[in-house]
């Protein structure tokens, strides 16, 4: 796991370091930009990281269960609260820039794509495998018809 210095910068250092560092980040204008920069700077671990955290958020906006993102993110119930907390506690400005990203990010196929793995997933306990196996061929046949209208 990374380890920061514990001895602390000087305030006016450590808030100049991080407005160079956002600005140099805003000046990338494109995603292979952005995919170079970052598949350098960062380690594959912490690659992967942020894009599941991301993909985790996307996901509990969209309503999906932690458990449920748990199983097919393969992620731990830890990852998935923090997110979660992280999201309850974002400012407004954050989750309309998420939710605006996810409308104008071509989303859809990558989202129908995940919520195909859901299905697999056997119901909760309890649950009335009718009405669940039902709503199963419901969706699927809602994001076939997606699909062919795309």
């Amino acid at each position: 796991m990374p380890q920061v210095s514990k001895y602390p910068l000087d305030k006016d250092t450590e808030h100049e370091m991080f407005r160079k560092f956002w600005e140099s980040i805003s000046v990338l204008r494109d995603a292979d930009a952005v995919a170079s920069f970052f598949s350098d700077f960062l380690s594959d671990t912490e690659e992967i990281m942020l894009a599941k955290r991301f993909t985790i958020a996307v996901l509990l906006i969209r309503g999906r269960r932690p458990k449920d993102i748990k199983d097919i993110l393969h992620v731990s119930n830890s990852a998935t609260g923090s997110v979660g907390a992280w999201l309850k506690n974002a400012s407004p400005k954050t989750r309309a820039t998420l939710e605006r990203v996810i409308k104008e990010g071509h989303w859809e196929q990558f989202i129908d794509k995940i919520e195909a793995l859901f299905d697999e997933l056997p119901p909760a306990y309890g649950t009335d495998w009718s009405k669940a196996g039902k709503e199963k061929w419901k969706r699927k046949m809602e994001r076939s018809s997606r699909q062919s209208l795309r």
